[in-house]
């Protein structure tokens, strides 16, 4: 959608063309920030960050974690990001800034409000404005080209193939592969059996066609599949607070509430507004919280092998448990259950107000397992023997609580389409291949996106640089 609108302010005729029967895609579904360095918010707040600082940052966190990187596309993305900012903010979209986000060194987290549904309705209505021509429920079928330039595109349209022509090029913004099995157990490390992919349309569509015309796929040996699943609650209902368009008027108050009125009352608002689904932060469990099935039973080192392990459980299903003094610590900063929009992190008592279909406490074990309908003497016997394990962060004090249920999402595969700094698609030689280019998941390769704020970042970034690219070089063609 980015690349749409923007390579149609810069005068270019486009088609967008989407595979699912309405637009938004994965951002639609995200957390919805964006981590940015140097930006005006930053500015205002008298933070002292640079592009450099924030790459040096991603390379750390890539290394700590023994994953690859690629240099370009990072450095690419941090010297470009804070631009896309005030792109964004131009189209009446408003962020919570600037935030901290662990480990990063400084505060650059930006968040738009009140959730990532503004970006789909304020680029969808941006795109109307601009008389870019959507198709949806348009499946890709086919990459064409004359010669050795690309030319346009076959699409599939209630059952009929139909040919779109591409005078410029053409650009691939179709996700990554989460939703093919067989690609994510070829292009990673490892794979997950049992993992659902949480958007079922990105089935590395575009990885694939252009493979099948001399594109090299950026594979990631080096990430294990736990990289690309995120185990999550599950998503919130649907409520009468999402049909409020998230209109600038609204956005702007929100962010206004946020920084003037008491956060008792201003954040089990914002949560009520959440769209997609949370998951608890690596920190629960370093200090302390456990993860059992339903059948009361703790299945798994949370730190080690929690990601392939949930799917094996009865319905692939998980709850945490954790008692009192574990919900103390966990209900100020610096220990948050999850990032999560809107509020940046949400508390334990985030969670009680606005969640209560997934919150439980009791006074007992026995009890607990009672309103999880598992054994209580199993679960009685998983934190025995988790405590009998542990010098600390022991569970033993009253009440005792459960979030839940947990399950093992395919969140992003990271594995996209090998790409120069123009966006430019590359061929198994390296070469790049005349007119195609790539963006967002289907153009990430190999950068790694580490925690929040980078997908998206991502996204939106590559996204205004390809029109730019296309806008700039017309291939000798008018």
């Amino acid at each position: 959608m980015t690349a749409a609108l923007r390579a149609a302010q810069l005068g270019l005729s486009v088609i967008l063309v989407e595979k699912a029967d309405r637009v938004g895609g994965t951002t639609g579904l995200s957390v919805g920030s964006i981590m940015a360095a140097g930006s005006r918010h930053q500015a205002s707040r008298n933070i002292a960050d640079s592009p450099a600082a924030h790459a040096s940052d991603l390379a750390q966190i890539s290394a700590r974690l023994q994953l690859d990187d690629n240099p370009e596309i990072r450095q690419l993305l941090t010297e470009n990001v804070a631009a896309t900012i005030p792109f964004l903010e131009s189209l009446g979209l408003r962020f919570l800034a600037p935030l901290p986000q662990p480990p990063h060194t400084v505060d650059r987290l930006h968040q738009v409000m009140p959730t990532s549904r503004s970006y789909v309705y304020q680029l969808a209505k941006h795109l109307r404005r601009s008389g870019v021509q959507v198709l949806t429920s348009a499946p890709m079928r086919r990459i064409l080209r004359d010669g050795d330039r690309v030319s346009g595109v076959e699409v599939e349209i209630r059952g009929e193939r139909r040919t779109i022509l591409a005078r410029r090029g053409v650009v691939l913004a179709s996700g990554d592969i989460g939703a093919d099995a067989g690609m994510m157990k070829e292009h990673l490390k490892t794979a997950i059996d049992g993992a659902v992919p949480y958007n079922p349309d990105n089935s590395g569509d575009g990885q694939r066609l252009a493979a099948q015309i001399g594109a090299r796929i950026a594979s990631r040996p080096d990430m294990p599949a736990e990289m690309a699943c995120h185990i999550r609650f599950p998503r919130p209902a649907q409520s009468w607070v999402h049909r409020i368009p998230p209109t600038p008027l609204l956005t702007s108050l929100m962010v206004w509430a946020y920084r003037m009125l008491p956060g008792s009352l201003i954040r089990p608002f914002l949560m009520s507004f959440l769209t997609t689904t949370l998951g608890p932060d690596r920190g629960v469990f370093e200090q302390g919280a456990i993860v059992v099935n339903q059948r009361g039973e703790r299945f798994s080192d949370e730190l080690v092998d929690l990601a392939s392990a949930l799917p094996q459980q009865p319905d692939g299903k998980g709850y945490v448990v954790f008692d009192a003094d574990f919900a103390r610590r966990f209900s100020r900063w610096p220990h948050f259950i999850s990032t999560a929009p809107g509020i940046a992190f949400a508390f334990l008592d985030d969670y009680r107000k606005a969640r209560p279909d997934i919150f439980f406490q009791a006074a007992t074990l026995d009890e607990l397992g009672e309103k999880l309908n598992m054994p209580a003497a199993r679960l009685r016997d998983a934190v025995r023997q988790t405590n009998a394990s542990r010098s600390n962060n022991k569970i033993e004090t009253g009440p005792f609580y459960a979030l839940g249920p947990l399950q093992l999402w395919v969140m992003v595969s990271q594995v996209g389409l090998a790409i120069d700094r123009q966006l430019r698609v590359l061929d198994t030689s390296g070469d790049p291949i005349p007119g195609l280019y790539a963006a967002g998941g289907a153009g990430q390769g190999g950068f790694t996106i580490t925690g929040h704020g980078h997908g998206l970042g991502w996204a939106f970034t590559s996204g205004r640089l390809v029109a730019e690219a296309l806008a700039a070089d017309n291939g000798g063609r008018a």
